[in-house]
């Protein structure tokens, strides 16, 4: 079926942390199909002695059989798309968390960096204030130590550095002094400006991630209801069709087998669909907050080029450009041109997820009691020592794209991560291959951690962790 994502080393690749960012992942929230509910059409289930008088009849007895096996279908279909849809919806929290994450470390850096620069602008303007005390005794005016005393008045500081800006008994080093000052008291409020802004995206990326976080909830909870359902049902109409055909109970559940596998596939075609043109909703928003971030930055350049400047400053420097983009994306890893995974890391890999065969599938788990997809594949890697993008099958996969380890799925190892939906940002699953067409994966709600046949269609890459290690 599906899979999910894990918990700790939430640390992926860079996402850039803007107002217009956060807006996409709130808005890739708002995008997702809502989950299938068990509720939504109740339809009538046969009892057996609806089953007793339709054998009275071929005809009325065909009628039933393709009754039950549409039944059979339509449960299998509602449980099938409802646990994609709840893992969209968990990925979706994960990069929520992700975006909730850095935004709190640039607000963090950012107010350090404003801290730091007004400190510094206040010596500036505490020398300033000695020149401006200093020249004016010199003239012979009845000066003032203003610019000194005035502590935290930033207008009555800004209006003496004016006032001493057009002072002709400027000299070269005093010249200089004024130009520091003027400099560091422009780095200070631009600063400040920058930290006002990313608690502002602090804020809005926290929203996302509660709002984020309660679709998932609430996705998982449909999913499971569409499960329970399923199970609840499925023996007894089992049990129904094979006294219809007059056949043994083990062929009947046979047959449902096949019909279940035959509407396990269209719905996760269906699904797949319905991710692709979500991811491609959310690549267009990304781009469209990627363009408005360059403009963003370009304005903010430019005004920076405007502002008076003197000698380098002290600590106000760097004011320029956008505050509040993420960390810079790995450099690539260097592998010396091989492809190969390392073998121990491997072993350690698929001897962790084995281990964990049987657990539940949680939404956001990573253990020990419990997993969702990403989370297995991240924990798994974490007890070979390998940190592999944080909880999440997106940042999982542009972790592995950053640092070159991308593989055509045609050439999958074992240890490779195996990842559906559409990539980059419309992945919602992903397992740890194994060899022979087989993976180990936390598949969906309802269900456990197993190892399974690779289902339905993959992505094209594979993300190999270990190779060149």
């Amino acid at each position: 079926m599906t899979d999910h994502d894990g918990s700790s080393f939430r640390r992926p690749p860079a996402i850039t942390v803007t107002a217009a960012s956060i807006g996409v992942v709130t808005a890739s929230i708002a995008a997702i199909v809502h989950p299938v509910s068990a509720e939504a059409a109740t339809p009538k289930y046969p009892s057996w002695s609806d089953v007793q008088q339709a054998k009275a009849s071929v005809q009325a007895q065909q009628k039933m059989v393709d009754q039950i096996n549409g039944l059979v279908g339509e449960l299998q279909t509602n449980a099938t798309t409802a646990g994609i849809q709840s893992e969209i919806a968990i990925e979706s929290f994960h990069q929520a968390q992700t975006a909730l994450d850095d935004a709190t470390q640039a607000a963090a850096d950012l107010q350090r960096q404003a801290d730091a620069a007004q400190k510094t602008a206040q010596t500036s303007s505490i020398r300033a204030g000695l020149l401006a005390s200093h020249l004016m005794r010199s003239a012979g005016t009845d000066g003032s130590l203003g610019l000194l005393l005035q502590g935290g008045d930033s207008g009555a500081a800004d209006k003496l550095l004016y006032q001493l800006g057009t002072m002709s008994q400027l000299t070269e080093q005093s010249q200089r002094i004024y130009d520091q000052a003027v400099t560091d008291r422009n780095a200070a409020q631009a600063f400040a400006a920058q930290a006002k802004a990313a608690q502002q995206v602090r804020k809005q990326a926290a929203d996302a991630a509660k709002q984020a976080s309660e679709a998932a909830q609430a996705a998982a909870t449909a999913a499971q209801a569409a499960v329970t359902t399923q199970q609840q049902k499925q023996s007894e109409l089992t049990a129904q069709l094979a006294s219809l055909k007059n056949e043994s109970l083990q062929v009947a559940q046979q047959y449902v087998v096949g019909q279940q596998a035959i509407a396990a596939e269209k719905a996760a075609a269906a699904a797949a669909a319905a991710a692709a043109k979500h991811a491609a909703e959310v690549a267009a928003a990304k781009k469209a907050a990627a363009d408005q971030a360059a403009r963003d930055r370009a304005a903010a350049a430019a005004q920076h080029q405007q502002q008076p400047s003197g000698g380098g400053s002290s600590g106000g420097g760097g004011a320029s450009g956008s505050a509040l983009s993420a960390p810079s994306q790995p450099a690539p890893s260097a592998n010396n041109g091989s492809t190969a995974p390392d073998p121990a890391i491997v072993n350690a890999v698929i001897s962790y997820a084995r281990a964990q065969i049987g657990k539940p599938y949680i939404w956001d788990g990573a253990g020990p009691t419990g997993f969702d997809c990403s989370g297995l594949t991240m924990m798994a890697y974490a007890y070979a020592g390998l940190n592999i993008g944080g909880h999440g099958v997106v940042s999982q996969y542009l972790q592995g794209q950053a640092l070159g380890q991308l593989v055509p799925r045609s050439q999958a190892l074992p240890g490779d991560l195996v990842m559906w939906g559409t990539a980059p940002y419309g992945l919602y699953h992903v397992g740890i291959y194994v060899g022979g067409g087989m993976m180990i994966a936390a598949p969906t709600v309802g269900d456990v951690v197993k190892e399974q046949p690779v289902w339905g269609t993959p992505i094209d890459v594979v993300v190999r962790p270990s190779m060149g290690r």
